[in-house]
């Protein structure tokens, strides 16, 4: 079952503006339109009733589904200052000034982001190919930010408790719209799940 991006007015949150600087490719900020984090229990509330449902159904045996780019995958991250949302897209930021990601993801790059109770699998768009899989204990953080360069990036963080090396997930969205509904949808999925009188 997939839920289809429907066009809707997003809340910025003041204190999630972000900035970075980054010689080489001439971008000067990044802003950052929401957040989710597992500590805080903080950062997105479903605006709707719509999104809200659109999660639950999630939870109750359905999936949420987007067609995304993938821009990147970086693993065995240090987790010492533990910055938050700024952390993780200096982070990205960092690894595409030394060329270690794109600043632009391929279109080849294309795959199916899929949002469901027991956590997240990025799968091959024409194929059954699970390409990643993370449960849904280990999510830590979700970030939807401007990379300053007009493109609209989902940055979910992945690690075990209590451990200081985490990895990053990293999709390019085709709208801002898409990319604050990944983390509304991700963030009411957890939600439900570590609700106890919710099933």
């Amino acid at each position: 079952m997939m839920f289809r991006n429907k066009k809707k007015k997003t809340k910025k949150e003041g204190d999630n503006s972000l900035s970075s600087k980054n010689s080489s490719s001439g971008k000067t900020s990044s802003s950052s339109s929401g957040q989710w984090s597992r500590s805080s229990g903080t950062g997105f509330e479903p605006s709707s009733e719509s999104q809200r449902s659109s999660g639950v159904s999630a939870v109750l045996g359905g999936v949420a589904e987007f067609k995304v780019r993938l821009l990147a995958v970086l693993e065995n991250l240090e987790d010492v200052d533990n910055q938050g949302a700024i952390g993780i897209i200096n982070t990205i930021d960092l690894n595409q000034q030394y060329r270690r990601i794109p600043f632009i993801a391929k279109d080849e790059s294309q795959v199916l982001l899929i949002l469901f109770k027991y956590g997240i699998k990025v799968m091959e768009v024409n194929s059954p190919a699970v390409l990643y899989r993370h449960p849904l204990y280990s999510i830590q953080r979700v970030v939807c930010y401007d990379d300053g360069l007009g493109k609209q990036v989902v940055a979910i963080k992945v690690g075990q408790p209590r451990k200081t090396k985490y990895g990053l997930l990293a999709f390019q969205c085709n709208s801002q719209d898409q990319a604050t509904e990944i983390c509304r949808t991700l963030a009411t999925i957890i939600e439900v799940i570590s609700t106890p009188d919710r099933s």
